[in-house]
Parts: structure tokens; sequence; C-alpha cells
């Protein structure tokens, strides 16, 4: 099967090659002439064809690169989305939301739907404004009212909070929202890597409760979130998303750049497309990637033009409820969380994350009882809790019925089941939908910028097809490439002439992706026909321990299989020069 090969340009080549190549006399090296090939036939079995091959160096020191939107959009979207630049921690946005849905005017808050209006009350209840009706709390108003005082202190006493204090702080609100309804969501617990050692399908864990971004992000103005973000499957069944709507994430303005220096040999490697025995070349980048970048150099990149303030001009947030009303735990056991069936909810059902956040919010409670007593002095009813959150109402001298032993959290879990449904809406007719407008991200730009900086010089691989598209210098579909050790960095191990056989890395890309298949079934250089006589390796030459590779010497026999499974004979002639070699090629298969 023949391949057309891709018509690869090479602008960063170009650029640095030009000044050398325009000016005669100057001490610069032989002008490099890129001649075209034409296009050969198939090479039929039994045939022979020869082809040489060069060794080519420009090395390059400190080259800056600055590439605005326009020039960012026009490299592969695969390329873009490949390169991670943080993780961005969402507390900050999601506390900014809940604060505005808070906050809302009277006025805006009468326009949400009914569930979001009966969830924006809940974020605001205090002893004081709760409406117990309908609750086994219902029953602490006649207590309280036997002994004169408002429930609301009664209340108080057992959270510990004054009357106008809310039963759950933003914090707790913040962080059960979060860790719950966004941390459960697969698009924020595992990102896409390179594959290493630790990583072997390329899976990558994200920072707890944080939003992966990539560079696509960043320049594509975070079009994909709704999608991103939406229902998908989990090993708790459907997550049903928790943004449905997202539009104008401001985190670059129109003036963004982003510039990185650059040290590395900026020509390719020259190889053969065993096809028709073409010469092509191939990105050398990947295998210098540990060296590219001059990570320690302050300097090494800059981003500029970032919103000082990035924010979301609008988003709409959701959360479902359980079909069904979920009972209150009736029993301290089983510790520490008693007998409700909230905990076996999936984590971002609105039942459990309230629960979750009130769990939060009383963890800090003192264990304390507090006795009322009538006019008579005569006690009428004390409450307790102990250093588990468990809250138990006592009553004497037949004072009236006291609300039944809970948690904490089961107490507010009934509350907030209850008045979520306010407004006539039945069980599995409240799910909340909220959409607020100019919700700040919480992180400033220049912290994004160092993050960004931190994570990219930890992980220079991160950038290996930003910078391969940099120099976007392959030709060609090569199966192996000519290696040379470069002058004056020479071991005895290094010494010679080497032939890599090409990997996926040297695939080149384009707009969908690799632009073929790496589809080898035995990668390397063999000693005999039946390919079972291996005598490349993975040995480090160069720094590199990716490609399969072999020393070559006049006279040397080798056997290599393409990738549509056709075998061929190298028969290693006399070098033509010192940096060139030549290769008699026979297809044997």
């Amino acid at each position: 099967m023949s391949r057309t090969r891709p018509p690869w340009s090479l602008p960063l080549l170009t650029t640095l090659a030009a000044p050398c190549l325009m000016s005669a006399g100057s001490g610069c090296a032989d002008e490099l002439v890129v001649q075209e090939e034409l296009p050969q036939a198939e090479l039929p079995v039994g045939e022979t064809r020869r082809i040489e091959l060069r060794a080519l160096r420009f090395e390059v020191e400190g080259f800056e690169k600055t590439l605005g939107l326009d020039e960012l959009r026009a490299l592969p979207q695969t390329t873009l989305d490949g390169v991670w630049l943080l993780d961005l921690e969402l507390s900050p946005l999601v506390q900014n939301a809940l604060t505005q849905l808070e906050t809302l005017p009277a006025d805006e808050a009468a326009q949400l739907p009914q569930a979001a209006q009966n969830m924006r009350t809940l974020l605001k209840i205090t002893p004081d404004n709760v409406d117990l009706e309908g609750t086994s709390l219902e029953d602490l108003i006649g207590l309280s009212q036997a002994v004169g005082i408002p429930h609301a202190e009664a209340l108080g006493e057992v959270f510990e909070i004054g009357v106008s204090d809310k039963f759950i702080d933003i914090e707790s609100n913040t962080q059960a929202v979060v860790e719950g309804l966004i941390g459960s969501h697969p698009a924020t617990q595992l990102r896409d890597g390179p594959v290493d050692e630790a990583h072997p399908d390329g899976k990558w864990p994200v920072a707890p409760n944080s939003l992966p971004i990539t560079l696509g992000d960043v320049v594509n103005n975070f079009d994909d979130l709704a999608e991103r973000f939406g229902p998908t499957e989990t090993e708790f069944g459907v997550h049903p998303g928790f943004i449905s709507e997202a539009e104008g994430l401001s985190v670059v303005e129109d003036e963004f750049e982003m510039t990185v220096k650059v040290n590395l040999n900026a020509l390719p490697y020259k190889g053969a497309d065993l096809t028709d025995v073409s010469g092509c070349s191939v990105n050398s980048t990947a295998s210098q990637i540990d060296t590219v970048f001059p990570v320690d150099d302050p300097e090494w990149m800059r981003v500029e033009g970032l919103v000082p303030d990035p924010s979301i001009s609008l988003m709409t947030v959701v959360m479902n409820e359980n079909d069904l009303y979920i009972p209150s735990g009736t029993n301290k056991e089983p510790l520490p969380l008693g007998n409700s069936p909230v905990w076996s909810l999936p984590p971002w059902e609105f039942e459990r994350v309230v629960v979750e956040m009130t769990r939060l919010a009383t963890a800090d409670i003192t264990p304390h009882c507090t006795e009322y007593e009538l006019a008579t002095m005569v006690e009428a009813f004390s409450a307790c809790i102990d250093d588990t959150q468990w809250v138990e109402f006592e009553t004497f001298n037949d004072v009236g019925n006291p609300p039944p032993p809970s948690y904490t959290w089961d107490v507010v879990l009934e509350l907030a089941q209850v008045r979520l449904h306010d407004g006539g809406l039945a069980e599995g007719e409240a799910d909340i939908a909220f959409t607020l407008t100019d919700v700040p991200l919480g992180i400033p730009a220049e912290a994004i910028v160092e993050e960004i900086r931190t994570n990219l010089a930890a992980n220079p691989a991160a950038l290996e097809d930003l910078a391969e598209n940099l120099t976007d210098n392959t030709e060609g579909f090569a199966d192996f490439y000519y290696w040379r050790a470069p002058a004056g960095q020479v071991s005895a191990e290094e010494a010679g002439d080497w032939l890599f056989f090409v990997t996926e890395d040297d695939i080149p890309v384009d707009d969908d992706g690799p632009a073929r298949p790496y589809a080898y079934d035995n990668p390397g250089f063999f000693a005999d026909a039946e390919l079972g006589d291996k005598v490349s390796s993975l040995d480090a030459i160069g720094g590199d321990t990716s490609h399969e590779k072999v020393r070559v010497d006049a006279g040397d026999v080798l056997y290599i299989q393409d990738d549509a499974g056709r075998v061929y004979r190298i028969d290693v002639v006399d070098k033509p020069s010192l940096k060139r070699i030549a290769l008699d090629v026979t297809r044997v298969q």
C-alpha cells in the first residue's frame, strides 16, 4: 500500500537558516539545498534501490518564538489539546457562584425556577428564619413556647450559632458542592497526558476538585465546557453533569501571546519510506525534548494578554434531586453516619450534597447539653449533642413530644427536602438549575501564569507536539532514519552511524490527529528475514531510550518490516562521506 506524503513546511528552519543562506562569505556552513523528490513506484519483490542519507545539524540556542492567537489557532487542535497548562481549583468559582445566588436581588431571584428559588432559601436559612413546618422539628416550636423562649434560640444553642447565623456556612456549602457534584465527574478526575511507565494509558490524575485546562481551552475560550462537563457514565451510574451552559469564559484578550525559548538542532533527521525507498524528513524535536526548553532561565516562557480578573459571563449550574423522598436516619448505628439511605446515593445528588455540607459545617460543635425550665423552675426539656454530632431531645413533666433523636445532618436533610419542594413541587420535580452572569473565576491572571510556567518546566514533554509544530519540518512517512552523534559529543558507545526505527511520536500530525496509523507489528531491525533475531535495542544513545536503534557499518545486513507487513533487506554499502551513509534496500516479501 503506497502512501502520499503531506506537504509539510519548514517555517522555523527557514527563519533560522535565512541569514546564513543569504550572506555570502559569512563563514556559515554549506548552503542547505532541499531537493523535492518525484514520486516513485512501489518497490516490487526482488528489486533493489539505493538511498543515501545525510546527517544534518543546525544548532540553535535561546531562539525565541512568539505565538499569538491566530498562530495558535492555526495549529492542529490535537496539538493544542495535548498541551496541559494547569489544574484550576474550582472552589473560588463555586463559592462566587453560590454567593451570587444567595445575594441576588429579590426581583431577579423571583425570575428563577421554583427549585432554584428554594435552593437560594436553603443557602440563607438561620435559626431565626427557618420554617420548621412539615418537619420532625416542628414539635420544637411547642416545646419552646412552653418555656417561653423562641424556637430559634433553642436551635441556635444546639448548633452553637447565633439566631441570625446561617446553619451552613458558605465554605462548607462550597466544599460539599465541589467535592460531591464536581469532584465526582470523570472529566475532573483524569486528563490526557504523555504515556510513560507510571501512566501507561496516558491518563494522569487531576488535582482534587479542579478543572484541567489545556492550551486548546485557552485558545478557544473554553467553548466546550458544557459538553465536557455534561452527562457521562460513572461507576455510580450516569452523572448528570454540573454545567449545562457556559459562555464567555474570559481568560485571554485578543493580544494574547505565548513566547518560548528553544535550544535544539533545528534540522530534521533524514530517513526512508520503504514503500518506494524515497527520502523523508523526521522532525528531530521528540528525541531532544528534555533539553529543548531552557527551563532554568526565568524567561524561558512568557505568557501575556490574560484578562486581569478572569470570569465567566454566563453559567448555568445544575444539581439533580433523587426522585424519591430520602428518609433521615433513625439510629446512631452504624457509626459514624447512622442508618439513613442517603449515604448510598451518588455523591452528586442534592440530598447527598446536603448531608455532606451539614457534616462539614457542624464538625466543630462541642458536646453539650442545655436544660430548659418552665416558669415554675421545673425542667421542661433538654437538648443534648455528643461528640459524634448525635442530637437528643428529652421532655419532662408531660410537657410535650420531643423531636426524635438524630444526627445534625439528618435534621438538615429532612428540612432541606421539605423546603426544596415549597411552591407545590412534587418529589422528582425539584432538579435545580440556576443561571448566573459575570461570575469571577476567583484566581488572578498572575497566579495562572505562574502555575503554567511551573507545570510546564516540571514536565517539558507536555510541550512536545507544540515544539514539533514550531519546527514543522517532517516530510513524508519515514520507517526509519539516520542518526550520528553531534561533533564534539561522541562517546565510545555513541560513535559511528546509527539507524533509528520510528516511534508513534515521529508520525506527523494534522488537524485530525496522526496523519497515519502506527501499524508496525515488528518495530526494529533484525538479522534474519523471518524477523526472529532482533539486533536493535532501546538502549540509551544520545539520551534516547524510546527508539529501536542499531549501529551500522559497511557490509552489515539488516532486515526490517514496514507498517504494511512487507519485509526488506538493507545492505549497508561504503560511506559516500563522513556524514552520509548509503543503503541498498531490497524487498524480500
